[in-house]
């Protein structure tokens, strides 16, 4: 009957080349990795090695059943993995809820890292206004959730101001505020504002940033993008948005005449109160608190 030890050794030697390097690499004796390949053959009645040459090399059936112990080892480390998760009580699903003015490459890092320590955990990003957002959590629909803060946090949940997100003004390159360093109020208030819903639910950041008297809404900021894009209107943005869209000539960054400073706003991270975290929800909130200490 096959083995781990047996496939482990077979694999090594077909990808160091020789037995002894096999056996360094997996931490052997040269004599017990020879032994198991020899063992493995004598069970599978096929030779896997011509050893005619000074150097062992796969024979045609051993190419073959190479790439097959190559299946075998991950499914028997996915197995090994998914053990240990449950042991340890690791979510099978984890919700995630991010704020519908939040772009997503503000956690690809994060979510990234959270996809290889948790491979089997399943993950599942909800969009949603700030209000809808704090009402999923306290539900339990959402584990976590990354908002905009309002005027408050509500009560039942705990929070963590992890980052900061620096809006910039944008607006098309055929725009008449292309080539503005600085657009005045009034030109601001009388052309057309590009903005996402959530700026809508939102109180605190719907006062700073709604200026235009002519407003067009879509439901998530790439779609605002491509409005802006198309010129329009023009809108705040994310920063984190802006990527090869500026180089490529797309977007054109101007400065609004009423707030010349960094518009800046602090995105939380946010959890039902005295919930007990999973693993996985307490890594993503690990990597979200270091990421935000590195700003």
């Amino acid at each position: 009957m096959l083995n781990i030890e047996q496939l482990n050794a077979f694999v090594a030697a077909a990808e160091k080349g020789s037995f002894s390097a096999a056996a360094r690499h997996i931490g052997k004796s040269q004599s017990s990795v020879s032994i198991s390949v020899n063992n493995l053959e004598l069970d599978l009645g096929i030779s896997l090695f011509d050893r005619s040459t000074k150097y062992p090399t796969l024979t045609v059936q051993g190419e073959r059943l190479y790439q097959q112990a190559k299946i075998l080892l991950r499914q028997a480390e996915r197995m090994e993995s998914y053990a240990l998760g449950v042991n340890e009580e690791v979510e099978n699903t984890l919700v995630i809820g991010i704020d519908s003015l939040a772009p997503l490459a503000l956690i690809e890092a994060p979510l990234e890292k959270l996809g290889q320590k948790f491979p089997f955990t399943n993950v599942k990003l909800i969009k949603l206004a700030n209000n809808q957002l704090a009402n999923a959590v306290h539900s339990g629909e959402i584990q976590v959730a990354m908002m905009f803060p309002d005027e408050g946090v509500p009560e039942h949940l705990d929070f963590l101001s992890c980052m900061n997100v620096e809006w910039v003004c944008v607006c098309s390159p055929d725009s008449s505020f292309a080539d503005m360093d600085v657009v005045d109020n009034e030109t601001l208030i009388s052309h057309r504002q590009v903005i996402c819903s959530g700026l809508m639910d939102n109180s605190v950041m719907r006062t700073q940033s709604i200026l235009s008297q002519d407003v067009w809404e879509a439901s998530d900021q790439d779609d605002v993008v491509r409005l802006i894009e198309q010129d329009i209107g023009w809108g705040f943005i994310p920063q984190a948005m802006l990527g090869d869209r500026q180089a490529l000539g797309t977007l054109n960054v101007f400065k609004p005449e009423f707030n010349l400073a960094p518009m800046i706003n602090s995105l939380d991270i946010c959890w039902r109160t005295n919930i007990q975290h999973g693993p996985a929800a307490q890594f993503f909130i690990d990597q979200i608190t270091e990421l935000g200490s590195k700003q």
